[in-house]
């Protein structure tokens, strides 16, 4: 070949290139950014409304339907997803994979517009933004003080703190919850309103009156120009008790005689804790194209900076910061980089017997990985979990071209001890080429269809594959240039003969062992096809017991325990309970951070706030200070939550799900039952939640929707309410204004501003008779009761109003338990057949269900393509049919190898197996075109017949086939072994690899030279 000629004939100038790559491949490695998950860019635009004191089914009527009949229009829609709680609506607007983000949220702002005139007027305006599940926060941190009430402590965070770390690169924005938010309160006495005839209207107008600064204009005086300016905001709560509401003669009424002013907060609706202390939390949210890493380590070293500035007390917590999970997930794998890269090298010195014919691997291996860095850089790649576990399965495969080349080189050594180094390289290297670069091929081939399929799948293994088909790319450059010039450099000017190593020895033995058995077994090659038959069916057999899953979980230590009460539990009820359960888990030493979240429920980017919800975050030690799983810790956790009791409710023990997928959901298996009469959907929901704990291997089972929500419904009598001059409208406004408040102006406090808020106290309103008694202003003058006009019933409505693709739903969730997850899906679908499903209503599955039917459909895709371009570029190198069929139907055989193994060790079958399924593939490829290119070659240059060409060419490519082989099998032991954080996820994929790696071999050895001998036609040697 010209450039290995090249190559070893200019070692200078071979060098200064090599050198010039080295260096850009060092800085593109110094450069890289690091991430836990590849830089996937979901198209994904979330609409967020707050309307104060909405119920869910108003929220619904005239919120979601206007809005979502708007958004379903939008070009390359792919679903929508909505939820309708009280006072906030949330759509997420999911759009196909490939669309620009940009024009999607163009075209969702386009929808808005058209949808603004049908939105109820006195909602908070509409917040559409750019979302994405990767901008999930990356630092949770808690500020808690013995000496500052919650109001100061808020109040702190809010002002100072938060603006301190907006202002760090990278970050998007915050999100404080718990605390107590201060606002001033003006607690209404109807009784007063009453006496002195004094409206709401009237209240809540006079104190916007009173709080003004207004520019005035301008006044030239001389050579002057100043400004007029009023100056009348409120400076004090006196000046708001003593604002004048009404004058009847020389009678005056004040704010002070119908209400009290009072500098207090909002109502607490949340509370949080952080190891039994209350807090309040912060949540930083990093921008979309900002490195997770990168902002968290900025983050932590402002907060350092910030540390001398803090006032005395405060004390900052951590509850969750991404940047040390990911450091230490990626050491793990690293790691397991580096092993491999290790016992790869022991594998070549083991056959090479040679320290100087090593040196060429161990100086290849890490050249090849270093200008790979440099090609991730330029293709804007992170260093993460798959990136890097493209790493390490390349590990392997890198060195297949050159242990091949210098296998070769070694023997041609053997032969022709007096010949000049230089030209044994040449001539080895231009000998094995063809066949290296045809492997090759096929091998890329194979990871093509990554680049074609869409889907989720293709999206999170694409950098890893693309770092794979780089490295080969490199490796076989590599192979052919770099290779042969060390090689013939450690040889010197004439390969000498050496002293053959013990282990030659006994390879030699082996190899003619071999030769000996494959005769036998060429000759009995119907008895061997069978046996290998046998193995096959028995493996189509055992597919059955094998589970399924999406992606595995990490033992990353993140647990959560989620409580939820009867509907219609106080906030105060909720958190009585998490302290109990708080109580009961105690100090363990295994238990990093406890943080504890009463009245409400983290969904992405929100903490949406339900008084009956709650949940304790439990983060435990690193896995290396622990002797226990995170499902070992489970299961100890499970009975210690049990014995709390829950009246009405439940305490579910669950693994914090992996974050920043889509679709993921929020347990292993949800049944979405969609139809549009709500009572209906909430009877299905509860029949399929019935037949899911029947099932032995379920857990944490719950219904999203609740219909049991207490609520006081108004009924109207409309003849008696226009006789008294009352309209529906002034009743249901004075309603909300009395009981929710209403804002009437802002108090200044410096630079920040605080709400005004008129209501009657909380304290004045807890029973029905307090509904009842509600002042309303007649319009001819005067005041009725409520209960004048009304009825007010005791009622149940929806907790929550949950849409996809503008139809109701109801979502019933589960984890699997002691099984796979595709093995409970199996087990409760068996059971819902028996289940009436009226017309009209539909059931399907989300959760890892979902995403494990998608990936099944990506898979096959991927797999189809996969033999399909191998099959391609194999009919280019034979100039034949047979034989690409031969090898491609060999790879079946090695797939049994897979079954057993998974079956072996327990693990399900998910979506990153592909990736050891590929490997399979493309090393049965490589054996069989290193066996069949040379035995062809043989039967070309020999005559020999198709029996002695086989022969003679597996004994003598039998090194080097082993070799890569076990090599490459040896690469996935330290993922399989999993010993470190972070080989979890990629555990499955290694162990799969190396089943069918270790059936490979023996299909390699005897199955494929018995069918290249029925294949072939020993008549014509060149007919095949």
């Amino acid at each position: 070949m010209k450039l290995t000629h090249y190559a070893v004939h200019r070692r200078l100038a071979t060098s200064a290139i090599l050198l010039a790559f080295v260096v850009l491949g060092l800085y593109g490695l110094w450069r890289l950014p690091v991430d836990f998950l590849p830089n996937i860019t979901y198209p994904m635009i979330r609409v967020q409304v707050w309307w104060r004191g909405a119920t869910p089914e108003e929220i619904d009527k005239s919120i979601a339907d206007p809005i979502e009949r708007r958004m379903a229009t939008v070009d390359d829609l792919d679903y929508l997803e909505s939820s309708s709680i009280e006072g906030m609506y949330t759509l997420q607007v999911n759009f196909k994979y490939g669309v620009d983000v940009n024009a999607a949220y163009q075209d969702a702002l386009a929808a808005m517009a058209r949808v603004a005139r049908e939105l109820p007027a006195d909602m908070d305006p509409p917040i559409v933004i750019k979302a994405d599940p990767s901008q999930l926060p990356v630092v949770q941190l808690t500020v808690s003080s013995g000496r500052w009430d919650l109001v100061e402590l808020r109040t702190w965070v809010d002002e100072w703190l938060q603006d301190q770390l907006l202002a760090v690169s990278g970050v998007a924005g915050t999100e404080i919850v718990g605390g107590l938010k201060r606002e001033i309160r003006v607690h209404l006495d109807p009784n007063a309103l009453e006496k002195f005839g004094i409206g709401l209207a009237d209240v809540l107008k006079r104190l916007r009156e009173e709080n003004i600064e207004q520019f005035g204009g301008r006044v030239t005086v001389g050579p002057k120009e100043i400004i007029a300016r009023t100056m009348g905001e409120y400076r004090s709560l006196d000046e708001i008790r003593n604002v004048l509401l009404t004058r009847d003669g020389h009678a005056k009424v004040y704010v002070r005689d119908v209400a009290e002013a009072l500098d207090s907060h909002e109502e607490a609706r949340v509370i949080t804790r952080l190891n039994g202390n209350p807090c309040v939390k912060l949540s930083v949210l990093k921008q979309a194209d900002a490195n997770t890493v990168e902002v968290a380590n900025a983050v932590n070293r402002r907060i350092a900076e910030l540390g001398p500035a803090l006032p005395e007390d405060i004390a900052l917590g951590m509850v969750e910061n991404q940047a040390d999970y990911v450091n230490a997930a990626l050491s793990g794998v690293r790691n397991a980089a580096v092993e491999a890269a290790i016992l790869v090298i022991l594998i070549v010195w083991l056959f090479l017997g040679s320290w100087r014919q090593v040196l060429a691997i161990a100086l290849a291996l890490p050249l090849t990985l270093v200008l790979n860095f440099g090609l991730m850089k330029l293709a804007g790649f992170s260093l993460n979990i798959f990136s890097l576990g493209g790493l390490v399965i390349a590990i392997g495969v890198l060195v297949d071209n050159s242990i091949v080349v210098i296998e070769t080189i070694t023997r041609r050594r053997h032969d022709l001890p007096g010949a000049p180094a230089d030209a044994v390289a040449i001539d080895a290297t231009s000998e094995i080429g063809p066949a290296i670069v045809a492997a090759t091929l096929s091998f890329l081939a194979l990871f093509v269809p990554f680049l074609l399929v869409p889907g989720l799948v293709s999206l999170l293994f694409r950098e890893l594959i693309l770092v794979i088909a780089g490295i080969v790319v490199i490796s076989l450059v590599m192979a052919v240039t770099v290779t042969p010039t060390i090689t013939a450099l450690v040889l010197g000017k004439h390969a000498a003969a050496r002293k053959v190593s013990r282990f030659e020895r006994f390879f030699e033995g082996v190899t003619e062992a071999y030769g000996w058995t494959l005769g036998k077994a060429l000759r009995a090659r119907w008895i061997v096809i069978a046996a290998f038959v046998s193995v096959l069916v028995l493996a189509a057999l055992a597919m059955g017991r094998l589970g399924s899953e999406f992606l595995p979980q990490m033992d990353d230590g993140r647990i959560m325990v989620k409580v939820k009460l009867p509907t219609g539990a106080s906030l105060a009820e909720t958190d009585k309970l998490l302290e109990r359960i708080e109580k009961e888990i105690g100090e363990d030493e295994r238990i990093e951070s406890l943080f504890a979240l009463s009245g409400g429920r983290v969904a992405g980017l929100y903490t949406y706030e339900i008084a009956n919800e709650g949940e304790l975050n439990i983060q435990l030690v690193p896995r290396s200070r622990r002797r226990m799983s995170t499902d070992e810790y489970i299961d100890c956790l499970r009975p210690i939550v049990g014995k709390v009791p829950v009246p009405g409710g439940n305490a579910m023990v669950m693994q914090m799900k992996l974050k920043g997928i889509r679709k993921l959901g929020e347990a292993d298996i949800e049944v979405k039952i969609r139809g549009q009469d709500i009572g209906r959907l909430h009877e299905l929901a509860r029949q399929t939640a019935g037949a899911m704990n029947q099932q032995e291997h379920f857990t944490n089972v719950y219904v999203s929707m609740d219909m049991t929500k207490p609520e006081y419904q108004v009924w109207v009598d409309r003849a008696r309410a226009a006789e008294l001059g009352v309209a529906i409208g002034d009743v249901a406004d004075t309603m909300r204004s009395l009981i929710a408040g209403a804002v009437a102006t802002r108090f200044r406090d410096g630079d920040e501003y605080y709400n005004i808020r008129v209501m009657i106290p909380e304290s004045k309103m807890v029973a029905r008779r307090d509904v009842e008694n509600l002042p309303l202003q007649r319009a001819q003058g005067g005041y009725l009761r409520l209960k004048d006009v009304a009825e007010v019933r005791q009622a149940v409505g929806p907790v929550e109003i949950v849409r996809e693709d503008q139809v109701k739903e109801a979502i019933v969730r589960g984890d699997a338990a002691g099984v796979s997850v595709g093995q409970a899906l199996g087990e409760l679908k068996a059971s819902m057949e028996k289940m009436d499903r009226p017309i009209g209503y539909d059931f399907s599955f989300g959760g890892q269900a979902h995403m494990m039917t998608e990936m099944k459909q990506t898979v096959l895709a991927i797999l189809a393509f996969a033999i399909f371009f191998s099959f391609i570029v194999l009919t280019v190198q034979f100039n034949s049919l047979r034989l690409p069929a031969l090898i491609l139907g060999s790879v079946p055989f090695c797939m049994a190898g897979l079954v057993f193994i998974m079956l072996a060790s327990g693990l399900p079958l998910g979506a990153t197996v592909i990736i050891g399924v590929l490997v399979i593939v493309a090393a049965t490829v490589n054996d069989g075109v290193l066996l069949l290119t040379f035995a062809n070659e043989l039967r070309e240059r020999k005559g020999l017949s198709s029996f002695d060409a086989v022969l003679q060419a597996a004994r003598i490519r039998l090194r080097p086939r082993v070799m890569t082989t076990v090599s490459v099998l040896v690469g996935f032991i330290p993922l399989a072994l999993a010993i470190e954080e972070g080989g979890d996820m990629l555990q499955p994929m290694a162990v799969a690899a190396i089943g069918g790696l270790l059936m490979e071999m023996p299909v390699a050895l005897f199955l494929m030279p018995c069918l290249y001998v029925m294949a072939s036609r020993k008549a014509d040697p060149r007919e095949v």
